[in-house]
């Protein structure tokens, strides 16, 4: 056969692969893109949400703070539906397509979590099956909604060694005992710390001695004093203050004990005229240590809950839980390194508690949005890296999902884990920043170990306040450092924020942090306590 044969058969037989080979590729690529632009569109928009979760509890003052933190959530969960839908390039109607790829949103806070997701409303036990939809009724019968479900607490329960208790856990040390231990019952809460020690009436955390503070004072909108300047009622003006039963009461010129609530300054209520000494004294970080230090010593003054032992701990069933961690026999409140520490005993199983809850629920919740709404598309429980998880089980976070979604020749299925570290609802170990009277810094910048004249705070009290669409405040009046806040370059690598504390106790930059993390702690807004409710 010529040559010339052989070469037009080789192009009959080769060119048509090429094609479709060259075809392929491209769609590989084409997917590959879209795969890391959905991925970039589904980070932004979950830090969109945080940020308008941030937003909204920096300038929130409401006395019920369980409305106010699912207000948040909710406005937080509208903006993260628009940025998606902005981010995809979807409106009208064509923007609730994407409401079908997505099966969840998990806010994760200080001692549990919420679970927005939707599902069907059914009101036939209301109005009963001859009239299930009400002309009247806001919903209708088997429509889909989207809603935050019922708030879920860190907790596992324990039978054996005496006791029969719920143990609910929090990111930081803070724990309820509620329940039978040997023969008493316990409905407690306190902070399980180890290294607090007494000496006289002072009271030290890691060798570091815990002060009093004088006249703590921050910026504040008064709406009762007249600005001479701009010709206008109300001044930001400078008082001392102390967080009280999970409030900001303030001393204005008048002599007035006040906080702010909706906006509103409420003063002249003969109770909280009794919190002068207190405010002008500090003595929350005092308070903090010496409570924590009273309920470690009741938790090891107990036989039965100081032998309290991982084996010991039961699901809703009273079975013996085997997995993630649980089958270790080491004592829950014992082990060679403090509490605090990584790796110790109560934290390693506070981990457990919180990364076991967390995927049960969801789990279920993503399995349940499968049955009742899932189409073509397939949705389950994604596998979440052991950063991520780490970033769960230590600070507050929100994990969006975005599953099933066409995106060329295969579908999308990711999440993404944004922390939110600047809030009201938890204060964990690198809320504190440090001020040294003109600039405010991290906790780890290069060379803070070295001043002298340090006071710390909590972060978003050097965030910005707003009175209205065109007014707002600071309540610091601090620079931002440019090495560790503007720019974050000059910071220290620490694995171990405990150690590095430790490594530098009893300087002032352990003093300033001690005492402000003890007094923001003591005045940190709590919710409640869960009635034996967990898993």
């Amino acid at each position: 056969m010529k040559i010339q044969s052989l070469a037009v058969i080789f192009v009959i037989i080769i060119l048509p692969i090429s094609i479709i080979v060259s075809e392929f590729t491209q769609t590989q690529i084409k997917t590959i893109s879209l795969q890391s632009s959905y991925d970039s569109s589904l980070v932004s928009s979950t830090y969109d949400a945080v940020k308008a979760y941030q937003l909204n509890s920096f300038n929130s003052s409401s006395s019920d703070i369980a409305y106010s933190r699912i207000r948040n959530i909710k406005a937080s969960a509208n903006t993260f539906l628009n940025s998606i839908k902005n981010h995809f390039k979807l409106s009208g109607n064509s923007s609730k397509v994407i409401n079908d790829y997505l099966p969840a949103i998990v806010y994760t806070m200080y001692d549990g979590y919420y679970i927005y997701s939707p599902y069907n409303n059914d009101i036939r036990g209301i109005y009963g099956e001859d009239n299930p939809n009400p002309e009247w009724a806001t919903y209708k019968n088997d429509e889909r909604i989207d809603g935050i479900k019922p708030y879920i607490y860190y907790s596992c329960r324990y039978i054996g060694n005496g006791c029969d208790v719920v143990i609910t856990y929090s990111l930081d040390n803070y724990i309820t005992i509620q329940g039978k231990v040997g023969n008493e019952d316990w409905n407690k809460s306190g902070y399980y710390l180890n290294k607090i020690s007494k000496s006289g009436d002072d009271y030290y955390y890691n060798d570091t001695k815990i002060l009093n503070e004088e006249s703590l004072k921050e910026y504040i909108y008064d709406p009762d004093v007249y600005d001479s300047e701009k010709g206008i009622q109300g001044k930001v003006m400078e008082y001392p203050y102390a967080v009280i039963e999970g409030t900001k009461h303030y001393i204005d010129n008048d002599d007035n004990v006040f906080y702010i609530q909706n906006g509103n300054k409420t003063k002249n209520i003969p109770s909280i005229q009794l919190y002068k000494d207190q405010i002008r004294n500090n003595t929350s970080a005092y308070e903090f240590y010496k409570n924590a230090l009273e309920f470690t010593n009741e938790i090891k003054g107990n036989a039965n809950l100081i032998n309290l032992s991982f084996k010991d701990a039961v699901d809703e069933n009273e079975n013996h839980i085997s997995e993630n961690g649980f089958k270790e026999v080491d004592k829950i409140f014992g082990g060679s390194k403090d509490a605090e520490e990584e790796g110790s005993n109560f934290n390693v199983h506070k981990t457990a508690v919180i990364r076991r809850s967390i995927e049960r629920n969801l789990t279920t919740a993503i399995a349940n949005y499968d049955k009742k709404f899932g189409g073509e598309a397939s949705f389950s429980m994604p596998t979440l890296s052991e950063e991520d998880w780490y970033k769960l089980t230590s600070e507050t976070a929100v994990i969006t999902f975005l599953q099933g979604f066409p995106m060329g020749m295969k579908t999308y299925n990711g999440y993404a884990v944004v922390t939110n570290n600047k809030n009201n609802d938890a204060i964990t170990d690198y809320s504190i920043h440090i001020s040294d009277g003109s600039e405010y810094h991290r906790i780890d910048e290069e060379g803070l170990e070295g001043l002298d004249n340090l006071t710390g705070y909590l972060n978003v009290d050097f965030e910005k306040r707003t009175l209205d669409e065109t007014h707002y405040f600071y309540p610091r009046q601090e620079t931002a450092s440019y090495k560790s806040i503007v720019n974050q370059t000059g910071v220290v690598k620490i694995d171990n924020l405990y150690k590095y504390m430790k490594d530098n106790s009893n300087t002032p930059l352990a003093t300033a942090y001690y005492t402000a993390l003890g007094r923001e702690r003591y005045g940190m807004k709590r919710i409640g306590t869960p009635l034996t409710k967990y898993d």
